[in-house]
């Protein structure tokens, strides 16, 4: 693993370790992640949603388990949560297998692809968005 791969193994522990610490939080009544309450200003001034719309709730919904409700809130918080488990995943047994000399599984490289999809998947989600709420306006 060269140092990229270390950085954001370290990042994608992080921020899996998080949401499962929230789902744990939200399962046992402790946290309730409904409404947090923070209105979009972007939306308010403009009366269209902005790219990020609907990530707090896609994180609620993600937490509380439901994925069909996270990938219409917002499908990038779904994209970067399943695409930073894999990683973490596969470079996790890729780490084992190394550390026990079993079989050779070779390690997971980070790649700038990576965030060039997940702005198109911000993007188009953004658009499609908008697009929606003009032909429900009309």
């Amino acid at each position: 693993m060269n140092s990229i791969d270390k950085a954001f193994y370290v990042i994608s522990l992080v921020l899996i370790g998080g949401l499962v610490l929230l789902a744990v939080l939200q399962a046992a009544g402790v946290l309730l992640l409904t409404d947090l309450g923070f209105p979009c200003s972007f939306r308010s001034v403009t009366g269209y949603f902005c790219p990020g719309c609907g990530g707090t709730h896609a994180v609620c919904a993600l937490a509380a388990g439901d994925l069909a409700a996270c990938a219409k809130e917002h499908a990038f918080v779904l994209y970067t949560a399943a695409g930073l488990s894999a990683y973490l995943l596969w470079n996790t047994l890729a780490i084992l297998a190394k550390k026990r000399g079993s079989v050779k599984i070779p390690v997971m490289h980070f790649y700038t692809a990576y965030i060039y999809i997940g702005i198109a998947v911000v993007l188009i989600q953004w658009i499609v968005k908008n697009i929606v709420l003009v032909i429900h306006a009309a």
